[in-house]
């Protein structure tokens, strides 16, 4: 008979090691909160320790987080640490660490939790038992045969008025997604409830969609993460007050919270009234330099993939004169490196043009600089992918932002694309100057 484990609320502990979950079992002192810390600092990421929920939907099994133990493991001399955490991931091996018969080798069965058969081996006294579970758990996962499909997405689009929502949605619709806007808050759950989802969503919500409430729409949120064959997130559109300010005195229009008042009031209401929303968004965007054609832009290099493991890279150039540029996640000052602006003959080029390009990759620091960068990016970004991040933002920035970053930008994202990179570029301030 196959042993049985029931779904709920139990004690165990459980990490994910590219998307698959791994359950750690055994009595108390065994050793499981341990074996996931070495996992951990192999890479894996923690879903719960101590007490891990076991949830059934249409014959598949997930591991979900504990309430109140998000973020939270046990480390023997050092008490509870936190670290970064999934909230669910699909169950596929069960790890036991209580007393078992020796062998040379684990001896693998499976047990039956739910209606569920899962892979089930015995790891007490396992020699470089971490190191031989993570190679297990990826050697299933890129096994083509038995690696799961690309799960769809479900998008909460929402921001202040003004920030640039309807753009992204129609940005959506352009990637394939079926796109819902401003739909009843009250209806949602209908339709999350219906068929299983097959097609990835983006639902647009704002202070105009009937009976919105941040709460209700965080609510919504969740119940999202908690559908095991969806990815869900929440997607943030922002903008600064004063670029808010501005798009409602270009379009003229009246602000939803302040109709018979100045915009400035409502969007200031608003603003406050969002706070909780912005805080909790697993994607935050701040638009307030994109134009409509940046904005869909973006979208494209963060959602447009339908494999959720590709990393979408952008590499900006920029100017420190003007400001760092939003949403970079490193940054690279190119400043050291000679400056064509005092050539003459180059100042009115710009790095897009040969002779500039020649001029500052004849500085004998540039090879260097650039060599550092792109051994950098070899070690992290498989990391990043690994992680599951989904988008890296890397700035370039010199004085004017014309030349040396420019240079550099272009032969970046050119090496990383011939490295089979899902790469994006952008010159700011050439962007500016062209009226883009």
């Amino acid at each position: 008979m196959i042993a049985k484990i029931p779904t709920g609320l139990i004690h165990a502990t459980a990490v994910a090691i590219n998307g698959s979950g791994l359950l750690i079992t055994g009595p108390s002192g065994s050793g499981k909160s341990g074996l996931a810390l070495q996992l951990i600092a192999l890479g894996a990421d923690l879903i719960s320790d101590d007490q891990v929920l076991l949830k059934q939907a249409a014959g598949k099994t997930t591991l979900h987080t504990a309430p109140n133990l998000s973020g939270k493991i046990e480390a023997r001399s050092f008490g509870i640490l936190t670290c970064p955490c999934i909230n669910h991931a699909p169950l596929r091996l069960i790890l036991s660490l209580a007393d078992a018969p020796e062998h040379r080798l684990p001896q693998a069965r499976t047990i039956l939790v739910g209606t569920s058969e899962i892979d089930f081996i015995h790891g007490k006294n396992v020699p470089n038992l971490a190191s031989a579970v993570l190679l297990y758990l990826r050697q299933h996962i890129e096994n083509p045969m038995t690696a799961p499909a690309p799960r769809p997405k479900i998008v909460l689009v929402t921001g202040p008025s003004g920030a640039g929502r309807s753009t992204a949605i129609n940005a959506f619709e352009d990637l394939g997604f079926e796109t819902i806007d401003s739909m009843p808050l009250a209806l949602l759950p209908r339709l999350l409830n219906g068929p299983t989802v097959q097609r990835s969503i983006a639902l647009g919500i704002d202070v105009r969609t009937r009976d919105f409430e941040p709460a209700k729409v965080l609510e919504l949120h969740k119940t999202i993460q908690d559908m095991p064959d969806v990815d869900g997130g929440l997607l943030f559109l922002d903008s600064t007050v004063e670029t808010l300010l501005r798009r409602y005195s270009e379009t003229r229009r009246r602000h939803p919270m302040a109709p018979d008042d100045s915009p400035i009031k409502g969007i200031e209401q608003e603003k406050q009234l969002l706070e909780g929303l912005r805080a909790q968004a697993s994607i935050l965007i701040d638009s307030s330099d994109f134009t409509p054609h940046d904005l869909k832009a973006e979208i494209g290099a963060r959602f447009g993939s339908t494999n959720s493991q590709t990393l979408a890279i952008s590499v900006q150039s920029f100017s420190y004169k003007r400001g760092l540029p939003r949403g970079i996640d490193m940054m690279f000052d190119c400043r050291f490196l000679r400056n064509p602006h005092w050539d003459e003959t180059l100042r009115a080029k710009t790095g897009l043009d040969q002779a500039v390009k020649s001029y500052v990759q004849a500085d004998s620091r540039y090879r260097p600089f650039f060599n550092q960068i792109q051994d950098m990016l070899a070690l992290l970004l498989p990391a990043y992918q690994q992680e599951g991040k989904a988008y890296l933002g890397i700035g370039l920035g010199c004085t004017g932002g014309k030349h040396r970053s420019v240079t550099i930008t272009e032969e970046l994202a050119k090496a990383l694309a011939e490295q089979g990179w899902q790469v994006s570029i952008r010159h700011r301030e050439l962007e500016r100057q062209q009226g883009v």
